[in-house]
């Protein structure tokens, strides 16, 4: 049987089993793993070990299930990711850990990181020089909007660090061709009378085309009266950020970004 399916029902079970003397102990172990970095760390190498042959190198899943994105996964509590990972789920292919405890609290910190929202991961880099490079050296704002200024071609960010995980980020700074954001597939449309028109495809049917151009003109175009629309396989997005930044901007950049949330927009490095 697929694991994801009994996950909550093996959290809800091993919840109820765990006597009340031992809840104490694990809400302060969670405490003392969840946001250790050098926890997190290990984690990632003992999870490589003995998790990934089911659920992929990267946690996206397998013969088990996506842990990045599964809602199973980041519904459960630490406690009862913890419990999941160390006892198994019978009657699933989710078998018990042979790692000790301390380990154990190590992947679960890691799946817990991988799952939790950028706003609430472990940074590396300064979101204040971030800023710098969004707004200057990486031109991100030419593309993308933050609080209602920026450009149109890119997805808002206004509340991406809430949105997106941190390794989901970094993939969307440094591989922008690996998928597409509905809404956002790059398309050349050429009218009958030969003048193009750049942009993103917001809505596409086999009679209509709707493209949004750099400017944030929305184009209504009948395929009748369309020459040609021709969706592009790369991204308006540059693809070049890992040789145009060092890793320091990188993550300086990654830690701008992840602080983008309308929940705290007090904690927002984009407020001035």
């Amino acid at each position: 049987m697929r694991i994801g399916i009994f996950l909550l029902a093996g959290a809800a079970l091993l919840s109820a089993q765990q006597p009340p003397h031992e809840a104490g102990d694990m809400k302060a172990a969670a405490g003392l793993y969840m946001k250790d970095s050098a926890a997190i760390a290990a984690g990632e190498e003992n999870f490589k070990l003995v998790c990934s042959g089911c659920h992929g190198i990267t946690a996206e899943g397998g013969r088990g299930p996506n842990l990045i994105t599964g809602r199973n996964a980041r519904r459960a509590s630490d406690e009862e990711l913890f419990d999941i990972i160390k006892n198994g789920i019978a009657g699933s292919d989710m078998p018990p850990s042979p790692l000790d405890d301390p380990k154990v609290w190590q992947i679960t910190a890691y799946v817990r990181n991988l799952s939790a929202p950028a706003y609430r991961q472990p940074l590396k880099g300064d979101p204040a020089a971030g800023k710098a490079i969004y707004y200057g050296k990486g031109g991100c704002a030419n593309c993308h909007m933050i609080r209602g200024e920026g450009g149109y071609l890119g997805p808002d960010l206004t509340n991406i660090g809430m949105d997106r995980n941190l390794s989901q980020l970094r993939e969307g700074l440094l591989e922008p061709n690996k998928r597409f954001t509905e809404g956002f597939r790059p398309v050349i449309a050429t009218l009958a009378d030969g003048t193009q028109i750049k942009g993103v495809a917001k809505n596409n049917s086999n009679y209509s085309l709707q493209l949004l151009d750099g400017k944030g003109r929305l184009h209504l175009l009948d395929k009748r009266e369309l020459k040609e629309a021709n969706f592009q396989e790369k991204s308006w997005m540059p693809a070049n950020y890992k040789d145009k930044l060092s890793e320091t901007e990188v993550e300086d950049l990654l830690a701008f970004l992840a602080q983008q949330t309308i929940r705290a927009p007090k904690d927002s490095a984009s407020e001035e």
